[in-house]
């Protein structure tokens, strides 16, 4: 009888990121600076949902790819001592003048390499 194969069990770390939510034409956008990462929606809850979704198709992505740590570095993101650490975020200009509704602690389970 053969036994089933158990997947190895891949280190993650977790880290904290802040989403903003703001109202762009008749939309409303949830952007993650330090991912550079976005979705849109018609509500706040369905722009939430949306970014949660797509947050985990950019992190299977990257797993699937070995890609993370690549794009997490273009983004800023430095490695340290078996953690991620984002840099410093700066803001796009044109969403410090956007209609911001109000932002989110997002928090983010990151494999570790």
């Amino acid at each position: 009888m053969n036994k089933p194969k158990t997947l190895p069990v891949k280190k993650t770390v977790s880290a904290t990121v802040t989403v903003m939510l703001y109202k762009q034409g008749d939309f409303i956008v949830a952007y993650c600076p330090a991912l550079d990462l976005s979705s849109y929606a018609q509500s706040e809850e369905e722009a939430v949902v949306s970014f949660k979704e797509a947050l985990d198709i950019f992190l299977e992505y990257c797993e699937e790819n070995g890609t993370l740590e690549q794009n997490l570095v273009a983004c800023g993101w430095q490695l340290r001592k078996g953690y991620y650490q984002p840099e410093e975020v700066r803001v796009p200009l044109e969403l410090l003048k956007a209609s911001k509704l109000h932002s989110f602690d997002q928090k983010v389970s990151l494999p570790v390499c």
